[in-house]
């Protein structure tokens, strides 16, 4: 009998511990495995006509805008205003949009790419001039984070999939970094994919490639933070390589890419490579871009 008991106590803690095994490997693993040539599309989106970007947080500076360190960016259609990030600071956010003259009362809704405070600590002053909008975030995001947003007055919404939130604008799912990190595309018609990107810690050249494996459709430009600053010369130039075999046209690293990527593509890569910082306003449509 004691042999008994003794293997069935065996039996329950190896159940136990290949439970705990597999709950860990599925934990640590990223949810979405993405090839850095994109076969399938599996979404659906529309496009667009043109497409305005503002950078409203960088910390680039120039001419008198507030320059923290951060990002935020405005994503303009024919129908829609649509804030990516919020940079860290409330005040930053509030002066810059009015330099550029833009009231963010108008937001249709807002995109977080992650949970670090330079990317939403600006969603106070949002708070304050577009009370009780949608704030899409990753379904990955911590829940403290969440619900600091949600306190904010904000319908806190996850994302895991690449999901079409407006017509022509996709939020592009979650990749693992750490940490959990999504990504903005919209397609404009004659160009492709204009992808927006927070920090990029799973890797840019991941993410652009997720959005044309999931959308089907070929990027044209990619702007935001790339996380490159400390990356040598090489992983550098490997990134670049990996956004033009996607067929990538225009490169726009600004927030934490890194002055060593700008000087490199300004050198090496002139044809791609397009200059940004807070209050450059970008337009994309087939005829200008």
């Amino acid at each position: 009998m004691r042999y008994v008991v003794i293997l069935i106590t065996l039996i329950v803690l190896g159940v136990l511990i290949t439970s705990f095994i597999v709950a860990t490997y599925e934990y640590l693993t990223p949810r979405t495995s993405t090839p850095l040539v994109p076969p399938t599309c599996t979404v659906r989106i529309s496009s667009c006509d043109y497409v305005t970007i503002y950078v409203l947080v960088d910390n680039h500076g120039y001419d008198g805008f507030s320059s923290p360190w951060g990002i935020s960016l405005l994503i303009k259609t024919r129908n829609s205003s649509i804030l990516f990030d919020a940079g860290p600071s409330p005040e930053a956010l509030e002066v810059n949009s009015r330099l550029l003259g833009i009231n963010l009362s108008s937001l249709k809704f807002v995109v977080i790419s992650h949970e670090h405070g330079d990317h939403w600590y600006g969603l106070r002053y949002v708070a304050k001039v577009a009370p009780h909008i949608v704030v899409y975030v990753p379904a990955g995001m911590s829940s403290s984070v969440k619900d600091d947003i949600a306190d904010l007055g904000f319908k806190v919404v996850n994302i895991h999939n690449t999901t079409v939130v407006n017509g022509c604008v996709a939020i592009i799912g979650e990749l693992l970094g750490p940490p959990w990190e999504q990504a903005l595309a919209i397609d404009v018609k004659g160009l492709g994919l204009i992808v927006l990107v927070g920090c990029s810690h799973p890797g840019v050249d991941r993410i652009v490639a997720k959005a044309v494996k999931d959308l089907g459709i070929k990027p044209y430009a990619v702007i935001g933070g790339f996380h490159l600053m400390g990356a040598s010369r090489d992983e550098i130039k490997h990134i670049v390589e990996n956004l033009i075999k996607l067929g990538v046209k225009r490169v726009y690293p600004i927030h934490c890419s890194g002055d060593l990527i700008r000087e490199l593509m300004k050198s090496e890569y002139p044809e791609i490579y397009g200059d940004g910082h807070v209050g450059t306003t970008l337009v994309f449509n087939a005829s200008k871009s």
